[in-house]
């Protein structure tokens, strides 16, 4: 009989696997680092944003996180705690969170991984292109907010705005 850990590792690896070339195919830049985990990066207009796989037993899943390094001043958290709630109100898949400590607003979403070895690629892709979207939508929410000193209203407001049609 197979022992656990060894059942397990072979789980992570396969689902690691897909993620990888699922990265590769989508022309993400991306490593394994010695813990398994993948680190990853893609360039958005908004510049480079990094991010992460990880997978996790216990419920079996594997994690995604996308960083968008804010460095905002204690004195905002009220703020950007309203802009999550409002940001987080209009995304279907994933959701933005912010740790006070590292400075950062993180997206993420994780795919449960109950009674198979590995995620459809087109899980993994769908997941990507949606952090992106996030990010390069609502990533000018969190700078008013933050450094221009607009409420979370407003700053909604101003990226959700969509125009129709042609001039």
């Amino acid at each position: 009989m197979p022992q656990l850990s060894n059942i397990s590792a072979e789980f992570t690896d396969r689902a690691m696997d897909v993620v990888e070339q699922t990265l590769l195919a989508a022309d993400w830049a991306c490593e394994r680092s010695e813990e398994g985990m993948i680190h990853c990066a893609s360039m958005t207009k908004w510049g480079e944003f990094g991010g992460m796989f990880a997978w996790r037993d216990e419920p079996a899943s594997l994690n995604f996180s996308l960083t968008l390094d804010l460095r905002a001043p204690n004195a905002k958290q009220s703020a950007i705690s309203d802009l999550l709630r409002r940001i987080n109100e209009r995304l279907w898949l994933g959701h933005f969170d912010y740790w006070n400590d590292e400075g950062v607003a993180v997206f993420r979403h994780t795919i449960p991984m109950l009674d198979r070895i590995a995620p459809d690629p087109g899980e993994i892709a769908a997941v990507l292109q949606a952090a992106l979207d996030a990010a390069d939508q609502f990533l000018p929410a969190f700078n008013f907010v933050v450094w221009a000193g607009k409420s979370a209203e407003e700053a909604v407001a101003a990226v959700v705005f969509e125009t129709h049609g042609e001039a």
